[in-house]
């Protein structure tokens, strides 16, 4: 069991990478409450599971030093795209509120959310990269035994939801505290937070000079 035990530190370690999907996760679960955060963390461990199935399968064929450049800018354009087209879509739907004087209250679907947390873990393929140098430094060490590697990971993400919803529970208590205006705020500095991010993932594609964060 001793084996399993660096799962531990490395889950926490991916609860607070603080990547956009660290911020959108703590408010969500301010905003919108435990659960709703809660199914977009589903999503992105599913596109955990998705990376670290490719990196399992053969990621060192993917990333070569030839098209990793490519991949940072791929998935740097589709962050900030997120980023921008999240803003405008906040801004209109605050404009409609202030218009209307009245306090739109909408439940989110729980699947669409789960749909949202992996399209935006698996456009940053900073993920793939985190997963395939785990599997590089596990894999020799067990031996390269399926089920040995997979109880890693699984043990893995087991401590980074575990962790997550802690968090969500004490972001949660704040939401009494926060206005629908400090609110507002906090999405659009979210959405030009995943803007920025996606432009540094294009500029370390197009100059690998730069350092990716991982």
């Amino acid at each position: 069991m001793l084996e399993f035990l660096p799962a531990v530190p490395l889950g926490i370690l991916l609860s607070f990478s603080f990547g956009p999907l660290f911020f959108i996760l703590l408010e969500t679960s301010i905003s919108k409450g435990i659960k709703q955060a809660f199914f977009i963390d589903v999503g992105v461990v599913a596109a955990d599971i998705t990376f670290f199935s490719v990196a399992y399968f053969g990621a060192s064929k993917l990333i070569t030093e030839e098209n990793q450049p490519a991949l940072f800018v791929l998935g740097g354009v589709l962050l900030s795209s997120y980023g921008v087209l999240s803003f405008f879509k906040t801004y209109k739907k605050r404009k409609k509120q202030q218009k209307g004087k009245v306090k739109v209250i909408q439940t989110p679907n729980l699947f669409s959310l789960a749909i949202k947390g992996y399209l935006l873990n698996i456009i940053n393929v900073a993920v793939l990269f985190f997963w395939t140098g785990v599997l590089f430094v596990i894999g020799p060490k067990f031996e390269m035994e399926t089920g040995k590697i997979w109880l890693f990971f699984s043990a893995t993400v087991s401590t980074y939801i575990f962790v997550n919803l802690c968090k969500y529970y004490f972001a949660s208590k704040l939401k009494t505290k926060l206005t629908d205006s400090i609110l507002y705020k906090m999405k659009q500095a979210l959405n030009l937070f995943v803007f920025v991010f996606g432009v540094y993932l294009v500029v370390s594609g197009s100059m690998p000079s730069v350092t990716v964060l991982n």
